[in-house]
């Protein structure tokens, strides 16, 4: 039984020692041309999200539903589900709509936490992604997919933000997966589907 066990343990190391592989610097730069080939391309994007909070002290996650859009550095997250509420990130504001309507602005040049925030998740669609300045960064690779690490440098970021994980499937060069890990250890997956990209968005549809 022991020797199956090692042989199981081997095996299964093996497996995703193979499935999982760090990127060459050749493979870094091709992958971060693409992205930025992309985000050069794009104007605007449309697309449904699921996102799934994971607290220690709550045996299950919450999960959440709604539609993001993004135009000219402007992005907004819609809850649909279970709450309707909003987020959106505008020039130098962002703006949270609870599910009573009520609507709260954070000056973003006052708040590095949800600056950098702000960056990260628009950093796929303007080219600003991979930030290594503020990031120590890894980046991975399998069969269908690529992703990256990103690990804050600065004391103020890494006392909320333990690390950002974006992956993208291999036929894509748009984030298709977020997941935020904070300080304590819990985290967020975001899953992205259905985009649209470079649809007619009015300016209206960015306003709360």
């Amino acid at each position: 039984m022991k020797k199956l066990a090692c042989l199981f343990l081997l095996v299964s190391t093996s497996l995703t020692t193979f499935a999982q592989t760090k990127m060459s610097s050749t493979e870094i730069a091709t992958f971060k041309k693409a992205i930025q080939s992309q985000a050069n391309k794009m104007q605007s994007i449309v697309a449904d999200f699921e996102e799934a909070k994971h607290i220690k002290v709550l045996k299950n996650s919450t999960k959440s539903t709604g539609i993001f859009k993004y135009k000219k550095d402007q992005l907004l997250w819609q809850y649909q589900a279970p709450k309707k509420t909003a987020l959106l990130f505008s020039s130098n504001k962002l703006s949270m709509k609870n599910e009573k309507q009520k609507v709260t602005t954070i000056d973003l040049a006052k708040n590095k936490r949800f600056k950098q925030l702000q960056q990260l998740m628009l950093g796929s669609y303007n080219g600003n992604l991979f930030d290594e300045e503020h990031f120590s960064i890894e980046y991975y690779k399998d069969n269908t997919k690529k992703w990256a690490i990103l690990r804050p440098k600065t004391k103020d970021m890494s006392k909320y933000i333990k690390e950002v994980v974006l992956w993208f499937k291999n036929e894509e060069n748009t984030v298709s997966e977020i997941k935020i890990t904070e300080s304590n250890d819990d985290f967020s997956i975001i899953k992205i589907f259905n985009k649209k990209i470079n649809v007619s968005i009015n300016d209206s549809e960015f306003r709360l």
